[in-house]
């Protein structure tokens, strides 16, 4: 869905539901370089119809945030503000990862801006978010930041005990120390939706795609 003629909010996830929006960014653009499921190749944003919205949806979406990061969310907010519909979830990068600090703090802005809404991303930039903490700084209640593990080799660093997303290897032996408690992914959010609700130590468990 275009919520203007540069942006455009992903309604149509089937993982996710026609509830739940989705803002994608081109992983190319936006996420780490060293990622490992980038290096890797097992991108799971690289896959199917999403490779196909690589160098389009999502890559306009991030060309939009770069030449214009205030009006990129504010444009997001008003749509989310919009009195004819009201979104209870929202996800930031189906595809992607935050940008830079700026994107983080836009982030944090459209949290508080819309309170209505819940929102959540997963990200392996955990330094940014490490960085905007360290300052004395609390994310707003509507907004679970969740960093993404990888395999043992993949290193997090999270002094504030931030909820973590732990990825079911195929090649088991790679695992990382998955936390035994963690929350099974059960294959759709539309009757879920846990991880909008993770607090500070818990974790959920993915199956890699």
């Amino acid at each position: 869905m275009l919520v203007s003629d540069k942006i455009q909010i992903s309604l149509n996830n089937s993982k996710l539901g026609d509830k739940i929006p989705s803002l994608n960014l081109s992983v190319f653009k936006s996420c780490r370089k060293d990622a490992p499921c980038l290096l890797s190749n097992k991108c799971y944003a690289l896959k199917g119809r999403m490779r196909l919205h690589q160098d389009g949806a999502y890559k306009n979406n991030y060309d939009a945030y770069i030449e214009n990061p205030d009006l990129f969310f504010k444009t997001i907010q008003e749509w989310l503000n919009d009195d004819d519909v009201i979104f209870k979830f929202f996800r930031w990068f189906g595809s992607g990862d935050i940008v830079d600090y700026k994107f983080l703090l836009g982030m944090i802005e459209t949290a508080k801006a819309c309170p209505q809404t819940r929102f959540m991303a997963f990200t392996k930039k955990h330094n940014l978010v490490n960085m905007y903490l360290a300052l004395g700084h609390q994310l707003p209640q509507n907004l679970k930041v969740i960093f993404s593990a990888w395999d043992k080799d993949f290193k997090i660093e999270n002094p504030y005990n931030l909820p973590i997303a732990f990825i079911d290897l195929k090649d088991k032996e790679k695992n990382a120390s998955i936390n035994e408690y963690a929350i099974p992914c059960r294959g759709s959010c539309k009757s879920c939706k846990s991880c909008w609700s993770l607090v500070n130590g818990q974790a959920v468990l993915f199956p890699q795609h």
